[in-house]
Formats: C-alpha cells, structure tokens, sequence
C-alpha cells in the first residue's frame, strides 16, 4: 500500500524540485566555458556509467534488455529523451532559464491528452480537459506576447517542443514493458542514449568548445551527480512507496524555482504577459492532476482503505 504524504516527503519534494529548477540555470551559467550540448553528453554519459555501476547487478539493466520489447521501447524512450536535452541545448542559447523550464515542464498535459485516446482507464474528466484548455491558453499567451523577439520565441518554441518529446517518452514508459522494469533500468537507458547523441551532435556542429575552470566544472559535477543520479534516484525512491498524483501535484513547484532561481542568478527580467501566461499553464497543469486525484476517487470502491 502506497503512503499518503507527509512533512518529510514535503521536504525532499521541495529539494528535488529547487534541483531540477536550477539544472539549467547551471547549463546556461556554463554555457560561456562548455557548450549546452556537451555539456549533457558528459553530465548524462557519466551518470549513466554511475547507475550502472550501482545498479546492474541488483536490476539487470543488462539482462533486462533480453526481455520482448524492451530493446525497443527502451531505445525508442532514449531517443526521446535524447530529443528532449537537444532541444533544450538549442533553446537556451535563445531564451531564458524561465521560459525553458516552464515550457519543459507542460510535459503532462501531453502525456494526459495521449494516454485519453490510447488508454481506457486513463480518460480524462471534464476538469482535466478544462485544465488542459487552461494551460495552452497560457502556452499562446506567454510564448505570443511575453517576447517579440524572434529568437526568443524560437527558443521558447524548442522548450515546448522539448516537453512534448518528455510527454510522449513518458506515454511509452506506461504503454511498454519498459513500465515493468526497475526505474534504474529506464533511466539508464535513456542516460546512455542522450550522452551518445548529443556527444555525435556536438561534434557534428562543431559546437564542443570547452574552456576547463571552477564554473564549468562545478556545473558538470551539479549536472552529473546532483541531477542525474541524486535527484532522480530519490525521485524513484518516493514513486515506490507515496502515491503517484500527490507526488505529481508538488512537481508543480519545480516551473516556479526554475522561473525565481532565473530571476535572481542570472537576473532574468519577469514581463507581466509572461507571469500571466506562467500562471494560467501552471492552474491548468493543477487542474489536470485535480481532475486525476478525483478519477481515482471516483474508481476507488466504498470499502478501500487506500492505494
């Protein structure tokens, strides 16, 4: 039976959102001494040698790829995620830590809207979509109205699209047998597949500047060993043993982080269109888990003690 939340939960909850906040924070702080793209192809292939070092011999990562199915869904994950850092990578050379995090994370509003039509048991209530409709209205009005520059727009446009890579990585994770396996193994693999890809990427375009002091090293070991392996092993440590939706709803702080932790280190200006447009995508991404949390109430029969 999985637990309801309670303060220590809350705690680790808030660091590992103020971690994932921060990530490209540091990527754009590094940026000027290791370019974005090199810089999570050694952050990712290093964490990927660190699980499997600690993982392989309990979880099988290996082994496990033997299993129908997982070959593939476990590269098809990998590419996505790979996908996702790349366009991230070419986003933040153009727009803000703000914009990036807040567009990466409209990841479960396409995660939602997939699983509706592939899924039965996963159809979305009349509060969900209200949510949905929402948060793409603050999608338009932040990515329209914040910036006129174009290039900010790009950029803002390839954070998006870098969510909508996570939200169908994530459709696959539940579809697939991937859904069956350790979460190291998963991990893994979408690890390894993004340090290969955004290693060749970097290479191929010649974007592999690397100018070795304190500020790129410091961003590398953060990246590599806070990000990539604490916050994400903690992550899938709670997943086993607290519900899933409540876990989900306090993710809901991590665009908030991202977006004051731009503000205060880097000094990123706030524009009114785009607080305006951050808090309409952040309402509906609350509605959407809402509308979830009150599905599976509505599922659950009168006797149940719980999850």
């Amino acid at each position: 039976m999985r637990k309801n939340l309670d303060s220590r939960v809350v705690i680790i909850m808030i660091f590992v959102c103020a971690i994932w906040g921060l990530q490209q924070v540091a990527l754009k702080m590094g940026a000027p001494y290791i370019s974005p793209s090199l810089q999570l192809s050694i952050r990712s292939g290093l964490a990927a040698l660190i699980i499997f070092a600690l993982f392989n011999r309990r979880d099988g990562i290996v082994s496990n790829l033997k299993r129908p199915g997982v070959a593939i869904a476990g590269l098809s994950v990998g590419l996505l995620f790979a996908m996702e850092f790349l366009l991230v990578a070419c986003g933040i050379k153009k727009t803000t830590t703000g914009h990036i995090t807040l567009f990466l994370y409209t990841a479960p509003l396409f995660t939602a809207v997939g699983l509706h039509f592939l899924l039965r048991d996963e159809r979305m209530t009349g509060v969900q979509w209200l949510g949905i409709i929402v948060a793409f209205t603050g999608i338009a009005v932040a990515v329209r109205f914040t910036w006129p520059g174009e290039g900010v727009v790009t950029g803002d446009l390839y954070a998006l699209a870098a969510g909508f890579c996570w939200g169908i990585s994530s459709i696959i994770i539940r579809m697939s047998s991937l859904a069956t396996l350790p979460p190291s193994c998963t991990l893994f693999y979408q690890l390894a597949a993004t340090g290969i890809i955004l290693g060749l990427s970097a290479f191929l375009t010649h974007d592999v500047h690397f100018i070795l002091n304190a500020v790129s090293v410091l961003s590398l070991v953060f990246q590599t060993i806070i990000v990539s392996v604490i916050s994400y092993l903690l992550w899938f440590t709670l997943l086993r043993y607290y519900k899933v939706a409540s876990l989900s709803t306090l993710i809901l702080m991590t665009p908030v982080m991202g977006i004051a932790a731009g503000a205060v280190l880097l000094g990123e200006t706030l524009q009114s269109s785009f607080i305006t447009g951050s808090g309409l995508i952040i309402t509906g991404l609350l509605l959407t888990r809402l509308g979830q949390n009150m599905t599976l109430f509505r599922r659950r029969p009168a006797t149940s003690t719980g999850q």
